[in-house]
């Protein structure tokens, strides 16, 4: 029998660039994210990959297709994230995983859909053995790989999600915010241990500054942090949260 285990990739999308436009096919949804796993190589039977939907009041889902490549290097980046791939070339591919749009479920589970890749479906599919480079790793017993995403179809994360208060940096009263938006509610958007940045600014502070922690999302127009925010507020900046994506992988070994 084999032994399984899984690991949970994060990938950042930065604010600023979630705010910018809708990704397009073919765009860098995430640069190469390092990961961490047991030394040696695995065989990786899948993914499990939850998006977070648009920022809009219904909200709209986030279904589409992507292509995750694994890497034993993050040295030729994959481009600028929300751009064209760039076209240069690398030996460092270990290889490609197709997300289709068959992969997520069907149910309206709008405020985050789950999609996990089947073995054999599509033409770039699980499973592959991937073998880290060995003097890689941050940890004794452990490589590091490293994972990018490529959208295939129209990701988009633009949010309505706009902060009303006007306070002072690590002011004891901005721990809990208030937010506003038409028609929206912050609970259908963030939850505890969403990491918040400004998407864009309309104040001193710069976009992709960052907010805090969310402690809680206490009711449709108020979140709380776990800690005084780190930023100035201003009314109108409008918030993110830099992880939309997360991935779960699933080896065997």
């Amino acid at each position: 029998m084999g032994k399984y285990f899984t690991t949970t990739v994060k990938p950042t999308i930065p604010a600023s660039l979630q705010h910018t436009a809708a990704f397009g096919a073919n765009d860098v949804l995430f640069d190469w994210t390092a990961v961490q796993v047991p030394k040696g190589s695995s065989a990786l039977i899948g993914a499990t990959i939850m998006v977070r939907p648009k920022g809009d009041a219904t909200p709209t889902a986030n279904n589409f297709p992507l292509d995750l490549f694994f890497s034993k290097t993050n040295n030729t980046s994959l481009g600028t994230v929300n751009s064209q791939a760039t076209h240069i070339p690398s030996n460092d591919f270990m290889g490609v995983l197709e997300v289709v749009a068959g992969h997520y479920g069907a149910t309206g589970l709008n405020g985050t859909v789950v999609a996990t890749t089947s073995q054999g479906g599509t033409s770039a599919s699980s499973p592959m053995v991937l073998t880290p480079d060995p003097t890689t790793g941050d940890n004794v017993g452990y490589d590091t790989l490293y994972v990018g995403g490529i959208a295939r179809d129209a990701f988009d994360f633009i949010s309505l999600n706009a902060n009303t208060e006007d306070l002072a940096a690590e002011h004891a009263d901005s721990k809990v915010i208030t937010m506003d938006g038409s028609s929206m509610d912050v609970r259908e958007h963030f939850i505890d241990g969403d990491i918040i940045h400004i998407g864009t600014s309309v104040g001193t502070p710069a976009a992709d500054s960052l907010i805090g922690t969310i402690a809680s999302a206490d009711s449709a127009t108020q979140i709380t942090l776990d800690a005084v925010s780190a930023t100035e507020l201003v009314d109108g900046d409008i918030f993110y949260n830099i992880h939309p994506i997360r991935i779960i992988l699933h080896f065997e070994r």
